[in-house]
């Protein structure tokens, strides 16, 4: 690392233009790194060392810099990742929210939004300011797609980061503005059981296709002790489903326990039906069917 980009670092990783300016180094120096790669620009005149790992709270405290508004908190997907809620994959743009009367920018790196900031809806953590996990996430599930707000909600209420309680109080709080309506029902589509977005997906597909919804997370045991937990099941039916994730059911351990639990299932007298990420988003009416027939197939 270069002797002047070390003497001006902080303590999260971010390189500021204006503190490197007010200790004398020359703006050629600053453009040559950036042109070479040393540096790596976050956010306006923030900047970070070519190969050094940002972290969710240094990229919310350069976009709270970067916006230079007097009240400034980080927010939305920008929060949601410094408390550890699931955000749409793929990059974009940095959140910032400031009070409705101060000026604000939308960039392609960062969006600022306006709108009031109540009692206890903002936090300070590590010296920066965002948006508390409840605002973040009525904040985010209004401006997000379906399956990731749901599944937001989903991941806040098992982990026990939020309340139901909590998100419809501040829902009510937002009464009269753009989307209370929709994030209410995004809240009342969550179960708070889901273990990952495929699961919050597959609910959605058969609440969506008028299907009975079946029972999240169902243990299943025999005559010898536990047999299966479930992603999902009709019990009365004996008939369960299981969301093979890549990451989870890949590894030749995980096939080889898969196959012996299936075993003992249909030895139990259960029928199980397994979908993939493709089956769910991309043949969702294939997916509704196949559980559909199952369903009248078991007398249901």
């Amino acid at each position: 690392m270069d002797d002047w980009i070390s003497s001006v670092i902080e303590h999260d990783g971010l390189v500021l233009r204006d503190r490197a300016l007010r200790e004398g180094i020359d703006p050629d120096q600053i453009m040559k790194a950036l042109r070479t790669g040393r540096l790596k620009r976050v956010q306006r005149c923030v900047y970070v060392h070519g190969r050094q790992e940002i972290s969710p709270l240094a990229l919310a405290r350069a976009a709270v810099l970067a916006i230079g508004v007097p009240d400034a908190v980080a927010s939305h997907q920008t929060a949601a990742r410094v408390h550890g809620l699931p955000t749409p994959s793929g990059a974009g743009p940095e959140h910032v929210t400031v009070p409705r009367d101060q000026r604000r920018v939308r960039r392609k790196e960062l969006w600022c939004h306006g709108r009031p900031l109540g009692l206890g809806e903002v936090q300070v953590l590590g010296g920066v300011a965002l948006t508390s996990p409840v605002r973040t996430l009525v904040d985010l599930v209004g401006t997000v797609p379906r399956g990731d707000a749901v599944w937001a909600i989903d991941d806040g209420l098992r982990r026990g980061v939020v309340t139901r309680a909590d998100l419809l109080a501040a829902a009510d709080a937002r009464r009269g503005g753009e989307g209370t309506g929709r994030i209410r029902l995004r809240i009342a589509e969550a179960d708070g059981v889901s273990e990952s977005a495929l699961e919050t997906a597959g609910r959605l597909a058969l609440l969506d296709g008028s299907v009975p919804l079946p029972v999240a997370q169902f243990e299943v045991f025999d005559d010898a002790g536990p047999v299966a937990r479930l992603d999902a099941a009709y019990p009365e039916l004996g008939l369960g489903i299981e969301y093979d994730g890549k990451t989870v059911h890949s590894t030749p351990r995980a096939v080889f326990h898969d196959r012996k639990r299936q075993n003992r299932l249909l030895q139990s007298g259960w029928r199980l039906l397994r979908f993939t990420w493709w089956d769910v988003v991309h043949d969702t009416d294939g997916f509704v069917r196949a559980v559909r027939g199952a369903l009248r197939e078991r007398g249901g």
